[in-house]
């Protein structure tokens, strides 16, 4: 099950990334996907997340709870040993304020040496889910990481995403379990050892639902007591991954961490093969569950997938369907444009642009123009959207506005605003528009300020 090193890819542009070759994803496509659980040694090199990536993340998530703002993707389990026959318990706290690091903390050291005295030396489990949302250096990390899996095996749909468990827990709180999707876990600080079992070796149990389609759905298994846990590890296979690597299971496997000592940092990164969350909110239809790589936005025109069109064509002709259909048109290009990564990255805070400024668009995450029913048009670029009229005179000119930023060259923004209202009737579209338009790319960073063309930036 050790797979072989791959030799790190160099950062795109200077981003954060955690791209790997080529050659690495084709290899694993053909030996380890849903096929095999495996483990790769320090694949990333010098670029793989650090405990002070994590803990800065935590930092600001801490940051986030105290002001109020909406924390159902953290979850704090706190560890008890006095569970019945032998078995340890979990208990999750709902209020967090105390518990998530604070600045006064000083850094993880401070941090866990206060809530040892909190926890009265109880041992601890931090789930944080959908890091991506939160942080962009960390989306660029797990857009790049996708991006090799997507060309090798597919675009999986669901839920691509990544979660960081961080804590000194002994056992995964919520016991032997399996997901929804396979399963890659980069470990960031400490040692982790995971026990796995083929789907069929447990699926037996009284328990687990004779269903052949939870296979691909997540369950978890009730141990009675110490003797029962002895007899299902005996059957299990174990896995050892350090700092710097990254183990991967199937979608099937059954699964749970083991006991390690001291403080373990690992992200999970997600790839679920199943129609994305927003699809349970329409009539039922026969989504895609997978497209192929070339079917994201790329360097070419592009338009929605033919098997996304397909099933939104189904939708009718009555006006309620038509509304129907453009708000599922809108959640799949919106997917699509992050590039199928579950949810935005977080908007850039930035200065409204003024005349003189120089922008650029990434050639390799394109703003898109998709028509919508109703004489719309929509403009998408990494998960966020917003929706213009659309008169063809106006859809023609920001089509070729969209067009000339996705070539990824330095443009003025007064230059660009000229181009646009050359010869456009005064009412079609306001100036404050055109202008809110570009304020929007900033704000979503599928556009950044840059230097004129022959100029360094400092």
């Amino acid at each position: 099950m050790l797979a072989p090193l791959p030799t790190p890819t160099p950062a795109s542009q200077g981003e954060p990334s955690l791209a790997l070759p080529r050659s690495f994803w084709k290899d694993f496509a053909k030996r380890h996907w849903d096929r095999e659980a495996a483990v790769f040694k320090q694949p990333f090199g010098n670029r793989a997340p650090t405990t002070g990536q994590i803990y800065e993340a935590l930092l600001d998530a801490g940051e986030r709870v105290r002001r109020g703002e909406y924390t159902l993707p953290l979850r704090f389990f706190i560890e008890h040993e006095e569970g019945p026959d032998g078995l340890p318990y979990y208990s999750m706290l709902m209020s967090l304020s105390n518990h998530m690091p604070r600045p006064e903390d000083g850094g993880v050291e401070g941090y866990l040496a206060r809530l040892d005295e909190l926890l009265g030396g109880k041992r601890f489990g931090i789930v944080f889910n959908r890091l991506q949302m939160y942080q962009w250096t960390h989306w660029q990390q797990l857009s790049s990481f996708l991006t090799g899996l997507y060309d090798a095996v597919g675009v999986p749909l669901g839920n691509n995403e990544s979660c960081v468990f961080f804590g000194n827990y002994r056992y995964t709180p919520f016991g032997i379990h399996k997901d929804n999707s396979h399963a890659f876990n980069l470990v960031v600080e400490g040692k982790k050892t995971y026990s796995l079992w083929p789907f069929e070796m447990l699926a037996s149990r009284e328990e687990v639902p004779k269903d052949p389609s939870l296979i691909h759905r997540p369950y978890s298994l009730f141990m009675k007591d110490k003797a029962e846990e002895k007899e299902v590890l005996s059957r299990a296979t174990f896995i050892e991954a350090s700092a710097g690597d990254v183990a991967y299971w199937p979608v099937s496997f059954w699964h749970r961490a083991e006991p390690t000592q001291g403080l373990n940092i690992s992200i999970s990164v997600s790839a679920c093969a199943s129609p994305p969350m927003f699809t349970s909110m329409a009539p039922p239809l026969e989504w895609p569950s997978t497209l192929r790589s070339s079917d994201l936005p790329g360097k070419k025109s592009w338009q929605v997938p033919a098997a996304v069109r397909s099933a939104l064509r189904q939708r009718g002709q009555r006006k309620a369907l038509l509304a129907a259909e453009r708000e599922s048109t809108i959640e799949w290009v919106r997917c699509l444009t992050a590039r199928a990564v579950d949810a935005a990255p977080p908007e850039a805070q930035e200065a409204p642009l003024t005349p003189t400024e120089w922008i650029r668009a990434h050639p390799e995450r394109p703003i898109v123009c998709v028509p919508l029913p109703g004489k719309q048009l929509l403009v998408s670029a990494i998960g966020r959207s917003t929706t213009l009229p659309s008169p063809p005179p106006l859809r023609r000119r920001v089509e070729r506005l969209v067009s000339a930023l996705n070539a990824g060259k330095p443009l003025q923004v007064e230059a660009l605003e000229a181009a646009f209202f050359s010869r456009l009737p005064t009412r079609a579209f306001k100036r404050e528009a055109f202008r809110a338009l570009l304020d929007d790319l900033v704000r979503w960073r599928a556009v950044r300020r840059c230097p004129p063309p022959g100029r360094k930036s400092r």
